[in-house]
């Protein structure tokens, strides 16, 4: 007679089930009505996002290519750097705007798109009209109280005007403006996410006359709404160029120095000034230009060098390896994405939640 085998206790199943990679997940939806509960219920996905954004090997970069509506995934682990072709939701040449929670925001004209490409689920909408010629920089956040993805849209017109800037919300579907900001952008491009909200450099006013020196770090709070200011490090040369990133979970500053010597700092806890640390230094010769995207298993840094090479310096050995990525996509923009479950739609939509019980 075949022995039975014991049953696991509620608790390690959610555990295990937890740990593991999306594509298992989607398929163990099919075992039982138990099962497709759990997988499906708002705390697991929770769960399973903090579990998949601690573990480095459920993270992948996803790039766009520049040229063609290609859009490739990523496998940043050493030794083996793989490449994976992904179906997109798009007919036409793409533009990767954002990333957060593993959720990606497309652009294509002036249609956007939310895809999560671990569960194959998308959204389309449109975005609202703007004077033809000005700037627009994009950011996509994460709202944890309200479980809903938001797009932040900033309008840079020509003139020295104040910058529109307007929030999407996922769950509503809908576009509303959150008010001019009288500050002027001093990095272009995406926001770094950090804590579910995009970041960016400033500079107080609109009067370009203003030195450098007035510098200063504004998220835009996905809770509430608004932009708030963010500490910035007690770093020489804050006036000289800097740029601003996003390191696996932190916020990043690298310094580029005129010898050549460049340094990173990161915000070990976020809000908290004095948690800014200087990382490590890339010396003289690495590249003029990088920025860090996230750490790979071995210790090691991946960055985007000059935003046309893919590789991965190792601080400790001072030693650098290319990744290498298909030649339609040099210079292409490119994202890191932590498999999630979460729904592009944002939150629970049915508006209930799964209670699991186990048939004893």
């Amino acid at each position: 007679m075949e022995e039975e085998l014991p049953n696991l206790p509620d608790g390690i199943i959610f555990d295990i089930l937890s740990r593991l990679p999306v594509k298992p997940l989607c398929r163990f939806k099919l075992v039982s009505k138990p099962w497709l509960a759990l997988i499906t219920e708002p705390h697991f996905i929770k769960s399973h996002l903090t579990q998949s954004m601690k573990n480095n090997t459920n993270q992948k970069l996803i790039i766009a290519s520049p040229t063609s509506h290609s859009v490739y995934s990523v496998d940043y682990q050493p030794p083996d750097h793989t490449i994976a072709d992904l179906e997109v939701p798009c007919t036409s040449k793409v533009e990767i705007m954002g990333s957060c929670n593993g959720v990606i925001l497309l652009g294509t004209g002036d249609e956007l798109c939310l895809w999560n490409p671990s569960i194959r689920m998308y959204r389309k909408f449109s975005q609202p009209e703007y004077p033809r010629g000005e700037f627009r920089v994009y950011g996509l956040g994460y709202d944890s109280v309200s479980d809903d993805f938001k797009v932040v849209r900033i309008l840079m017109p020509e003139s020295n005007d104040p910058c529109d800037v307007h929030i999407f919300t996922s769950k509503l579907s809908s576009w509303k403006q959150i008010g001019d900001i009288d500050y002027s952008l001093y990095q272009e491009g995406n926001g770094a996410v950090v804590n579910g909200m995009p970041h960016w450099l400033w500079i107080r006013g609109t009067d370009g006359s203003l030195l450098v020196s007035s510098k200063m770090i504004l998220a835009v709070d996905t809770t509430e709404e608004k932009f708030k200011e963010v500490p910035q490090p007690n770093c020489e040369c804050w006036d000289k160029h800097i740029d601003l990133g996003f390191l696996s979970e932190w916020l990043c500053v690298v310094q580029y120095h005129q010898d050549g010597t460049d340094v990173v700092w990161v915000m070990k806890e976020y809000g908290v000034k004095e948690s800014w640390t200087k990382l490590f230094v890339v010396p003289n010769g690495l590249c003029r230009f990088f920025m860090p995207l996230c750490h790979a298993k071995d210790g090691g840094v991946v960055m985007v060098l000059e935003a046309k090479e893919l590789g991965i310096y190792n601080p400790k050995e001072n030693s650098y390896a290319c990744i290498g990525i298909p030649p339609d996509c040099v210079g292409g923009l490119m994202a890191s994405c932590v498999e999630s479950l979460l729904s592009p739609h944002g939150g629970n939509r049915a508006k209930r939640r799964w209670i699991w019980k186990r048939k004893r």
